[in-house]
């Protein structure tokens, strides 16, 4: 299909706006950061990258390199292209020559408890959240968690909409960090929302120094909630026509690697492999709201920076919305099933049986 014209607006020498109807509604569906082909009608074999510098109602903000220049008057061919991004990290999950069967596959050989936490377990937990000491499933996720060794099977902590899932996780990491300040985790989920969400219910009890919230570099800053600042990293940048652009920024590994907490999307857990950051820095990896996170998402924080010793502790409930699949034929093939969902499905996470230690519902 033949793509349609648009007769971009100069701004600067190297920025534009560029109408396109139909934005507002998603048509087409057009992120910050996303790749844009433009080539002009007077050379028309030619095609340059642009990004998407910010998104308005029914407009694009795009940046190009200097080399590009539009006359006034000029009609330009104007290609969305897909974020291959998030591909390419799911590719290189799967690709990296790491499948520890415990994690993927696990089953009663791999178990390293044989019984679950009892009365003296939960009594030793001074909590920090009061609400949690009259639940008894939330205070057993929790002590089950503390005492798990060492390369143990995923953990997982399920329950429907509101039981206090990610209250348990909150109190989990709280605690860990409590018991030890040389504790190293990474808690994802697969959104930016519930990433943020997390934040704020663990900055209750860290600080700055301890917890760091994990962007990626093109999230748009504007939109970023305003107490969440101080946990994160945001660079100005001089651009050739004299502004200035806030990018969050990406910390190098050594720097990554003080902090006792870090957050992010499963998708931007691949950043820590990509700075070099060394495998196995994370002690334990908590994925929440894993029911809705496709099963190659899910590997990216899982298999980009663990080694045999790390911990696997996964939250959600696959009864409610899965991972979102356009492909008729991936969902005919499988990828419309969670890896939280593949798992609760072994014997192994048989709650009559595994109840507390591999596996806790939370009513």
């Amino acid at each position: 299909m033949k793509p349609k014209a648009y007769s971009p607006k100069v701004l600067t020498s190297v920025f534009f706006l560029v109408d396109v109807p139909g934005l507002a509604e998603s048509r087409p569906s057009v992120l910050e950061g996303d790749v844009v082909l433009v080539s002009c009608k007077r050379n028309p074999d030619v095609w340059f990258e642009g990004r998407v510098i910010n998104l308005r109602q029914t407009q694009l903000g795009l940046g190009f390199d200097k080399s590009f220049t539009y006359n006034p008057g000029d009609l330009c061919d104007v290609r969305f292209t897909l974020n291959r991004i998030p591909l390419r990290r799911m590719h290189l999950a799967l690709d990296i020559p790491f499948y520890p069967d415990r994690v993927l596959f696990p089953n009663e050989s791999h178990l390293t408890a044989r019984s679950p936490p009892d009365d003296l377990d939960i009594a030793k937990i001074e909590v920090f959240n009061p609400l949690l000491e009259e639940n008894r499933p939330q205070m057993e996720a929790i002590a089950a968690i503390l005492a798990q060794q060492e390369g143990s099977l995923p953990f997982i902590v399920f329950g429907p909409p509101g039981t206090g899932k990610t209250v348990t996780i909150v109190e989990a990491i709280r605690q860990l960090v409590a018991r030890d300040p040389g504790v190293r985790i990474l808690a994802c989920t697969p959104s930016n929302d519930a990433a943020d969400l997390l934040v704020r219910r663990l900055k209750s009890g860290l600080g700055p120094d301890e917890l760091f919230r994990l962007n990626a570099p093109f999230r748009p800053v504007e939109k970023f909630p305003s107490d969440l600042l101080e946990y994160t990293f945001i660079e100005e940048l001089e651009l050739e026509n004299g502004r200035k652009r806030k990018l969050f920024s990406v910390r190098s590994a050594e720097d990554l690697a003080k902090y006792n907490v870090v957050v992010s999307t499963c998708m931007t857990a691949g950043i820590p492999y990509g700075i070099g950051m060394e495998a196995g820095h994370f002690g334990y990896i908590f994925i929440d709201e894993a029911g809705q996170a496709m099963e190659p998402e899910a590997m990216v924080p899982i298999k980009t920076i663990s080694d045999p010793r790390t911990n696997f502790i996964l939250s959600g409930d696959p009864l409610q919305l899965g991972p979102i699949i356009r492909s008729g034929v991936a969902r005919t093939l499988g990828l419309g099933i969670s890896f939280l969902e593949r798992l609760m499905r072994l014997k192994i996470y048989d709650e009559k049986i595994w109840h507390g230690i591999t596996y806790v519902a939370i009513f």
